[in-house]
């Protein structure tokens, strides 16, 4: 089937970190505390398969995961969850492209890293499909940005200007990152214990990250970063590609989280200009900074919206684009007609419990739901925006894969057609490709 001209992969963050029984303290509000307490997050292998398998239907095509304690409704570091989970999403949704979490908020989380070392809580990038793996597992979002703070500490003014520059560039091949364990103070929209990342240094975080990216590699697949604060995120992301240890997005390929809403410093947007703004340093990623003419990989941009439900009516309000401006729309639904705008240059909405875990009423008041519903939700806003669903492998691929400049040679190497009919687990064979070519 021919695709809209404007056409949008749908996601699913099903569970998340924040929104636990032990970060929220209760406020007495039935509806916001069940909300905050992860209520309605799944935790059993079962009810998450059974979950994945309604979306899937509904023509989700990716589905990001952060493993909880079924006992405990707790975040885990345990890979026994991720694998369990991943093996049985690939047997019922073969097109299903899989994104684990790998935050470090949390007191199960954070008790695993003291015991263990800082790479358990991102161990899962180790696994591979065939073991239980998944195709992205997000290796920056917040902890990661102790690497940029610790810039910032040493006199470093952080803005987009000096970010694009050649000094910043300097500054990356000559940093060498503090070993000082500080306290990871992020100002971030959370729940009373959901911005608690606990205690560590610039330099464990960069090795972290270096291990990260060549164990993503070793197993042939994919890059991906989230962005919770936009200039640290964003320096940080410029960072690791520039880095000659790190190589982020080496492979042709890298995807970007933009979560609006996370913090202050990434606020949810008020104007689709706004939103576009960010949009367009994160496309500026395909970019190296010596060579801003050369597109070096492809940034494939999800988008989602982390707005906590006290902040819920703040945002209810009209859009500025799209049909039916008249209409008041919650952050998630004005989240989906920036992405729906032909110029938005957004591939994945990403919706679900981990980021907005609520729908609104007519009034702007506060409901509890499930992911699927805040599936149809997306679904039914982007559909009144003339937008098409992807579901086709072949296309969901063509929009997070690597660059078009290394796809004909892969496609001789893995023997890729193009009617292949679900080339779900060639995916992973396709990154490889892209590895060995740039490499």
């Amino acid at each position: 089937m021919p695709l809209s001209p404007k056409s949008l992969i749908l996601g699913c963050a099903s569970t998340g970190a924040k929104f636990t029984p032990r970060n929220h303290l209760p406020c007495g509000d039935p509806v916001i505390d069940a909300v905050c307490t992860g209520k309605m997050i799944k935790t059993s292998t079962q009810d998450l398969l059974d979950e994945a398998a309604a979306l899937y239907q509904r023509g989700c095509r990716y589905y990001h995961l952060h493993a909880r304690n079924p006992r405990t409704n707790e975040q885990t570091t345990q890979n026994d969850v991720y694998s369990s989970v991943s093996r049985g999403i690939q047997q019922r949704c073969p097109s299903m492209l899989l994104s684990f979490g790998a935050s470090r908020n949390g007191c199960e989380v954070q008790g695993a890293v003291q015991q263990k070392g800082e790479w358990e809580r991102v161990s899962q990038c180790s696994l591979s499909l065939k073991d239980g793996g998944a195709h992205f597992v997000t290796i920056q979002a917040a902890v990661e940005l102790q690497i940029i703070c610790d810039l910032e500490r040493r006199g470093f003014a952080l803005n987009e200007e000096t970010i694009d520059s050649k000094e910043f560039q300097r500054i990356i091949h000559q940093h060498r990152p503090s070993t000082d364990a500080v306290d990871i103070n992020l100002s971030t929209h959370s729940t009373a214990k959901g911005a608690n990342y606990g205690k560590t240094s610039a330099s464990i975080q960069f090795e972290n990250y270096r291990k990260a990216i060549l164990t993503r590699d070793d197993v042939g697949l994919f890059h991906e970063v989230e962005w919770v604060q936009l200039e640290r995120s964003y320096a940080m992301t410029r960072y690791a590609i520039e880095h000659p240890a790190l190589g982020l997005g080496r492979s042709g390929q890298l995807n970007i989280i933009l979560l609006f809403g996370f913090s202050p410093r990434l606020p949810f947007p008020a104007t689709y200009r706004d939103f576009k703004r960010v949009v367009r340093l994160a496309k500026s990623l395909e970019y190296n900074l010596g060579n801003p003419q050369k597109k070096l990989r492809h940034v494939s941009v999800t988008v989602g919206a982390a707005v906590l439900p006290r902040q819920a009516a703040e945002h209810f309000k009209q859009p500025d684009v799209g049909r039916y401006q008249a209409d008041r729309k919650c952050a998630l639904r004005r989240l989906a007609i920036y992405a729906s705008q032909p110029d938005s240059e957004v591939d994945v909405l990403r919706y679900g419990l981990e980021d907005t875990p609520y729908t609104l009423d007519g009034q702007g008041r506060v409901q509890l739901c499930d992911n699927q519903t805040l599936h149809d939700v997306v679904e039914q806003e982007i559909i009144s925006q003339n937008v098409a669903v992807i579901t086709e492998a072949r296309h969901v691929l063509d929009r997070v894969g690597p660059a078009r400049s290394h796809i004909p040679s892969m496609h001789h190497h893995i023997g890729y057609r193009p009617d292949m009919h679900d080339p779900y687990l060639d995916l992973s064979k396709f990154h490889v490709a892209a590895v060995e070519r740039h490499v």
